[in-house]
């Protein structure tokens, strides 16, 4: 099947009229965010076009696609516009998990870099990036994505600063960097994502990060929201199993052949695949104040495929 064979068959897949009654609502919802109805037409033009299928995204291409005759009202909305961009993300995502929610979701931290050609951007730095490819110079942000077995949505980001960036007075000022916005940790910013959304009303099965986000502090405060998880370790982060404390490296070398069970992980580009997996029952430590230590069950999960993993869970 050719490219425009298979971009028809996917446009005649699109609910057009449902898609447009759906956006319509969407912005409509958006009324009170706005302190005049032109920034608010403004804002429904430009989120149209990036709708659209663009080559390069910005106010000039964006402009372009939407009729305009130059960038200047989209630079306006983005720069001295009044209006309530905050409002605007927290409606769009419970807009967003009100479709998706089947009961069962669960919330993903992760992180993603945007290269940069020069350190004039707001908090960025030489840093490292797996969406660049490395340590560049680059943005970085934390996103919490909501996901189902329906699909999946991001509801909340967060700019890195790192420790050097966030305290250059001079540049601060420069950028207009409020002073509420400082250094935090990576999982510190996942943390507040975490009750930001409980504090709207969103709810998951579990929270689910890679092991930059698998620290004791974040687990912590997993289990404060009530939210079970699963969560990367490395390898030399220590464990309290029923024999012994030791890293889950050692405990992974410990465990004999019938302790392994092979399961499908799931499918990528070079096809199925399957891993072993072992299960060791440990002593949580990461039980908030107040909290009974013995409610749920905290196990270390190791997995082997290329190498060891271990994902950290809790339910």
């Amino acid at each position: 099947m050719s490219q425009d064979q298979n971009e028809t068959a996917a446009s005649a897949t699109v609910d057009h009229e449902g898609h447009e009654a759906a956006f319509g609502a969407l912005l409509a919802s958006f009324s009170t965010c706005f302190a005049r109805s032109e920034t608010r037409e403004t804002f429904a033009r430009m989120t149209r076009g990036m709708l659209m299928e663009l080559e390069d995204v910005n106010c000039w291409s964006l402009a372009e696609a939407i009729g305009e005759r130059g960038p200047h009202r989209l630079h306006h909305l983005l720069s001295r516009a009044v209006w309530d961009e905050q409002a605007v993300l927290e409606r769009t995502a419970l807009w967003a998990v009100n479709l998706l929610d089947d009961g069962d979701g669960v919330l993903i931290a992760d992180e993603t870099g945007d290269a940069k050609s020069s350190r004039d951007a707001v908090a960025a730095a030489r840093q490292y990036s797996g969406s660049v490819g490395g340590v560049d110079l680059c943005q970085v942000a934390v996103h919490l994505t909501f996901a189902t077995a329906t699909g999946h949505c991001l509801i909340d980001r967060r700019l890195y600063f790192t420790r050097e960036w966030a305290g250059d007075e001079e540049r601060r000022e420069l950028t207009g960097v409020p002073d509420e916005l400082c250094f935090t940790t990576k999982p510190q910013l996942a943390a507040h994502m975490l009750r930001a959304a409980g504090l709207q009303g969103i709810s998951a099965s579990f929270f689910l990060g890679d092991e930059v986000y698998g620290g004791r502090e974040l687990r912590t405060t997993c289990r404060e929201l009530g939210l079970g998880y699963v969560v990367a370790v490395r390898s030399n982060h220590q464990v309290t199993t029923p024999a012994a404390k030791l890293t889950a490296a050692r405990a992974a070398a410990r465990l004999p052949k019938r302790a392994w069970e092979r399961m499908r992980t799931g499918t990528g580009q070079k096809g199925v695949r399957d891993d072993d997996w072992a299960m060791i029952e440990v002593t949580a430590d990461d039980t908030p104040d107040g909290h009974d230590p013995d409610t749920g069950t905290s196990v270390l999960l190791e997995a082997y495929s290329r190498g060891f993993t271990s994902p950290f869970c809790r339910r």
